[in-house]
């Protein structure tokens, strides 16, 4: 096995490994969007404030945006293979925000945007 294959399988099973449920600090998830916020200190030991997490916008009509991954700290200050660690670990919990609403919205979002893929190619915000 090549090191570049060695070095994607460790960091998809440190991210894969990692319990979202555990580390939640807050989760404020409706139908009509929210916020998760989620203590990754044992991820990254090295940063002061290890949170991440994600939050959804309402846009109105019974349709919820786009689920946004956020951050309290800066990716690029880290090690290549951190960075790594913190997109694949972004993508996890907004997925994790969207199993815990369904997407959002009313019976037209259930009947219409019923996938991940198709709320993430919702706009992110009505402004």
């Amino acid at each position: 096995m090549t090191n570049t294959k060695k070095n994607r399988v460790s960091k998809i099973k440190i991210v894969e490994a990692f319990n979202i449920e555990n580390h939640v600090l807050e989760r404020d998830i409706s139908y009509r969007g929210g916020t998760l916020k989620v203590d990754v200190s044992d991820l990254f030991p090295n940063v002061e404030d290890a949170t991440m997490g994600a939050y959804q916008n309402y846009l109105g009509g019974g349709i919820a945006g786009a689920i946004v991954g956020a951050a309290m700290f800066e990716p690029s200050e880290h090690s290549k293979k951190e960075q790594k660690v913190f997109y694949a670990l972004k993508e996890r919990i907004k997925q994790y925000f969207y199993k815990c609403n369904a997407g959002g919205g009313d019976d037209y979002m259930v009947e219409n945007v019923n996938s991940y893929q198709k709320n993430q190619s919702l706009p992110v915000s009505g402004y």
